[in-house]
């Protein structure tokens, strides 16, 4: 299986002993953006944190666009869809990324029942978006780039170190009213909306090698055809069907790379019953046949 493919990204940052880690991107040539920054819209269970060091970036979070510019700073919760697009060629930035649960105190002192309880609860939240002018910034920029020195170093106690320096990040965020109840940030209906369209993008990306219809789909998520088609298309900008046949088309990209499997078996462990469909489709959305992709090696 290749995680990289999904919404649902399913990738481990660090270690199990020590699930944090630090990067830094930049786009332009030589690096894996040569025209610009850009990573599609999904979503995982560690929070993220992103300073903005050169240029400008739309964030989509939610399902809502804001952008942003040099010295902001984006704190993506747990399991937030997002996608992040970084408008000039040189664009820059710098990430943390921790599971959450490394926060989590056994004593519960009043620190632990009034933000961490919660938080892990995801009934309060960090808000997304901190500009240079906001109260906190500079405490909690402060501490993120001491956070990214010690977690790009990688000296013998790093890792708490950066624990430590998360806790003075989420003490500034309490003390500044930057962590708030999740129905003051997100309304209930949009909360709804987002999670069937996760619960949709999953079943698809799991049952992928299965057949699927539309009515199919409908029946499993409770409403008719038309509705589920205008429903996912107004957030994904594609039909599910185009969506899954995509998705099955990325899969069988990785197979014709990693894999000497005839194309016919690419294509029927790929969920594709008619091999000429197949060939068809891939050529649609990857502009050769599958034995070209294989031999170009893309």
């Amino acid at each position: 299986m290749y995680p990289d493919l999904s919404l649902r990204e399913n990738v481990t940052h660090g270690t199990r002993e020590c699930p944090l880690r630090t990067m830094e991107f930049q786009a332009g040539e030589g690096t894996p953006y040569p025209d610009h920054f850009f990573v599609k819209r999904h979503w995982h269970e560690y929070v993220e944190l992103i300073l903005i060091t050169k240029g400008t970036y739309v964030f989509e979070i939610n399902l809502e666009e804001h952008t942003l510019g040099e010295g902001d700073l984006c704190m993506l919760n747990s399991g937030e869809p997002h996608e992040i697009t970084g408008k000039e060629r040189r664009a820059r930035h710098q990430v943390v990324l921790f599971d959450p649960c490394i926060l989590d105190f056994s004593y519960p002192d009043q620190w632990q029942q009034e933000y961490m309880e919660p938080f892990l609860k995801k009934s309060l939240v960090i808000q997304n978006i901190l500009h240079p002018e906001e109260a906190g910034y500079p405490d909690i920029r402060k501490a993120f780039e001491k956070l990214m020195e010690i977690g790009c170093s990688q000296k013998p106690g790093w890792y708490m170190g950066c624990k430590l320096l998360l806790l003075e990040i989420f003490s500034n965020l309490a003390a500044h009213g930057l962590l708030l109840p999740a129905g003051d940030v997100i309304s209930p209906a949009s909360t709804r909306k987002i999670k069937r369209y996760k619960e949709i993008v999953s079943f698809m990306e799991e049952h992928y090698q299965e057949p699927l219809s539309l009515l199919q789909l409908g029946e499993r998520f409770a409403c008719n055809g038309q509705y589920l088609c205008r429903f996912f298309r107004e957030i994904a900008g594609v039909s599910p069907i185009q969506y899954l046949i995509g998705y099955r088309i990325e899969r069988a990209c990785r197979l014709l790379e990693r894999s000497s499997q005839p194309v016919t078996d690419v294509a029927l462990e790929c969920g594709f019953d008619n091999i000429s469909y197949f060939i068809r489709k891939f050529r649609e959305l990857k502009g050769c046949t599958p034995s070209e992709y294989r031999r170009l090696g893309r």
